[in-house]
């Protein structure tokens, strides 16, 4: 896969920072309460061993945001107290110290009271107070064991000959552990039907694999089984990150060893598009996938699957409300602009010697833009090969948009790599506006046009590009 520098442009970094306050905020809305209204807050207090006089956070979990919502400092004997300004919404959200550690917390209007024995990931917390995080971490706690135990067994399992009696022994043992934790899982919410708990310990649990089965047998069983048990029209679960994670995990099982790029992003869609369906059933989850999924794969370069997300695949927009289009709309508006087929973005600006440059005025069978920075050396590894390319292909017309500014070392740069292309850069780097409507995430990034200067492809590097250019 393509490497790349990542720096993200401080204008797109805005834009997507607001969209994701613009959502924060509606939820954050939820929690504040007008002056004339009387409620009684509840307290999430306790004591963490050794942390002494030092600064504790609440945050709030939505997916793969971590919302800070309140601070206090604990005392003498590492006792805490916080009772927010503002009436919290249920969910899921987070403690965390001043050193990164953190205790996940289920909040469901009731009081919450532990004990910590220490500051670090794996000091046992013991929930005095809060019938909701002591069901949680019943599970949670089980939930960890259980895992470490069938990693240790799972080496054997693969590598074992199946036809001896240890090997029949451990997959005997790893079943039981399977067994087990859901056995005790489903004896929690079938006991607690009401509680948060229970639907988050629903939505978490994976379903039991059958070791009967040849591996592909196993994959392909649990990929259609993985959202069994998960009710998209819960929206409380967008209020913490098992959601997030579950989903995550189900793209996982579509990855395979050696894929190529176009595989890749094929299998990640298929997956994708079951997620989607299944999220369709509830516009705020709808939302909420599309807002997760969209930025992530297109910073990582997986375009393909970001311009598959932004046709909105499974959208039922007549059920929908003019505010949720609206916030949909401003996630995905920008990248249906770069989408492919779409015209590309306008480039009018002046290169660095001066000469006024328009893309659209522009006569060229092919144009390949290419952002780049001095800076970065998988950019410089790839320019050598972009003037080969260029050289075996003559109808195309290299434009370089430089992130850096036009220098002395830059004209160096070019005139020693005789790179005869058209050179543009404003001086602006990241905050320039060609770079924001093309929503460049990291360096090199390059984009194929055709004659009418409609973007054919986004290739991730120049294997890519001239694996696309053959078929265009």
């Amino acid at each position: 896969m393509q490497q790349y520098q990542i720096n993200m442009s401080y204008k797109i970094q805005r834009k997507v920072l607001l969209i994701q306050k613009f959502i924060a905020i509606a939820f954050l809305a939820c929690l504040l309460i007008t002056s004339n209204t009387t409620w009684s807050q509840n307290s999430i207090s306790g004591t963490i061993h050794g942390y002494n006089n030092k600064t504790i956070n609440l945050l709030m979990i939505r997916g793969d945001q971590k919302l800070a919502i309140d601070s206090v400092r604990t005392n003498n004997e590492g006792h805490f107290s916080i009772i927010p300004r503002w009436k919290l919404i249920p969910g899921m959200y987070l403690l965390r110290t001043a050193e990164g550690n953190s205790i996940r917390i289920l909040y469901n209007n009731e009081d919450i009271r532990l004990v910590s024995g220490g500051v670090d990931d794996a000091s046992v917390v013991e929930f005095v107070q809060s019938k909701e995080n002591q069901l949680w971490y019943e599970y949670f706690i089980l939930k960890s064991k259980t895992q470490y135990m069938q990693d240790l067994l799972k080496p054997i399992m693969q590598q074992y000959p199946q036809d001896e009696l240890f090997y029949l022994q451990t997959k005997e043992e790893y079943n039981k552990l399977q067994v087990s934790l859901h056995e005790k899982a489903n004896k929690i919410i079938s006991s607690h039907p009401e509680t948060m708990a229970a639907r988050f310990i629903r939505t978490d649990l994976s379903p039991i694999i059958d070791t009967d089965l040849s591996f592909d047998e196993q994959r392909a069983l649990l990929k259609k089984r993985f959202f069994a048990e998960t009710d998209f029209s819960d929206t409380l679960l967008i209020q913490s990150d098992i959601l997030s994670r579950k989903m995550i995990d189900f793209l996982s099982l579509h990855q395979r060893p050696n894929m190529s790029m176009p595989e890749l992003q094929l299998e990640f869609i298929r997956g994708l598009d079951e997620i989607l369906k299944l999220a369709s059933v509830e516009n705020k989850m709808y939302l909420f996938v599309i807002e997760f999924f969209i930025e992530g794969f297109y910073q990582m370069g997986l375009t393909g699957v970001s311009d598959y997300l932004s046709t909105l695949p499974h959208l039922n927009s007549d059920c929908m409300d003019v505010e949720t289009l609206m916030q949909i709309e401003q996630i995905v508006g920008p990248h249906r602009k770069i989408i492919t087929g779409s015209a590309a973005p306008d480039i009018v600006s002046v290169d660095i010697e001066g000469k006024p440059f328009d893309l659209k005025k522009l006569e060229s069978q092919k144009t390949i833009l290419v952002f780049w920075s001095i800076t970065c050396p998988h950019c410089l590894e790839l320019l050598p090969e972009l003037k080969q390319f260029g050289k075996e292909n003559p109808e195309v017309t290299i434009v370089s948009i430089i992130m850096s500014p036009n220098s002395s070392t830059l004209k160096s740069l070019i005139e020693q790599g005789e790179l005869d292309w058209i050179h543009i850069t404003d001086g602006k780097g990241w905050e320039s506006p060609i770079v924001e409507s093309y929503m460049i995430y990291g360096t090199p990034t390059l984009f194929l046009l055709d004659a009418d200067k409609k973007i054919q492809s986004k290739p991730s590097g120049m294997a890519e590009l001239k694996a696309v250019y053959k078929l265009k």
